[in-house]
């Protein structure tokens, strides 16, 4: 985090309980590490154990006040166990962070059930049900914040993440949509739409070898900060992706133009993964059988 946003910020979180989803890495694990120096109250939520204690880790080593909760969001125990958790140990919950997400390239005629299913389950179902369990809690807080994250491929959607777009672009409603109704119980809803980042995305998404340029995702831990601190309504990040979503709504020929292009490096980028686990694989073999 910027020494700026730490001084102009120094104690404005302090007792704020912030639950992170999704915290064991990427942007989670970033902007969990971003709001250390504002010393919140931190419940940081993940599925793998490993990669979250040493999240946890960095935590304890800045004194930030913190519990650990070791759950898949698709779970409905797990999800309860997040919010009892939370109230046990800190007796509020100021703001909701959901991050917890899942990318997948793949055609769709070629993309299997279960996949669709751990798309739709991780990115939208998940979301929208912890959602609906904190909303009660912060309407008797008589206030709250939920960030929710999107992608900015839920403005400029490509045929090799069909589903991934469809989940990230259902987001995105569901937070327009609930915005005006709890307005009047103090609680924000904001939407984070975030481009490539220098996070695990590409490698869980079968496109490792992706040309996109990935931008700081530390960058984007600050400006969530700052969202957190001042909310508003939606944030597009990095910022050059404004005027090519603004253009892309008033423009079907720009749209299409970018569209196609990000469309024809995913798929470039898919097939040389492909190619390159293929041929990892076959050197496996070869070695399995001179061993023999």
């Amino acid at each position: 985090m910027s020494k700026t946003i730490a001084k102009k910020s120094k104690g404005l979180l302090k007792n704020i309980t912030i639950v992170i989803t999704g915290a064991s890495s990427g942007i989670g694990k970033s902007l969990a590490l971003a709001l250390a120096p504002l010393k919140p109250n931190l419940v940081i939520v993940a599925r793998r154990e490993k990669k979250l204690k040493q999240t946890s880790y960095q935590l304890k080593k800045q004194k930030v006040k913190h519990i650990s909760i070791i759950g898949d969001v698709r779970n409905r125990e797990d999800r309860k166990q997040i919010i009892d958790k939370t109230l046990n140990t800190f007796g509020r919950i100021d703001v909701l962070i959901n991050n917890a997400g899942l990318g997948k390239a793949n055609l769709f005629l070629e993309q299997p059930e279960q996949e669709i299913d751990e798309l739709i389950e991780t990115n939208v179902l998940s979301l929208i049900k912890l959602t609906h369990t904190v909303i009660p809690i912060m309407k008797e807080q008589g206030e709250g914040h939920i960030i929710n994250l999107s992608s900015t491929l839920a403005l400029l959607p490509v045929y090799p993440f069909a589903v991934y777009c469809a989940t990230k672009s259902a987001v995105k409603i569901f937070g327009d949509c609930i915005r005006e109704e709890v307005r009047d119980y103090g609680i924000k809803i904001s939407t984070v739409l975030p481009g490539p980042y220098n996070t695990e995305f590409n490698y869980i998404a079968n496109i490792e070898k992706s040309d996109f340029k990935g931008y700081d995702v530390e960058k984007l831990a600050d400006k969530m900060v700052k969202l957190i601190l001042k909310p508003k309504n939606n944030l597009i990040q990095p910022w050059q992706f404004n005027p090519v979503a603004w253009l892309a709504r008033i423009s079907k020929k720009f749209k299409e133009k970018v569209t196609t292009s990000i469309a024809t490096s995913i798929m470039k980028a898919r097939a040389m993964t492909s190619l390159e686990v293929h041929s990892e694989k076959e050197k496996k073999e070869e070695i399995k059988v001179l061993a023999h």
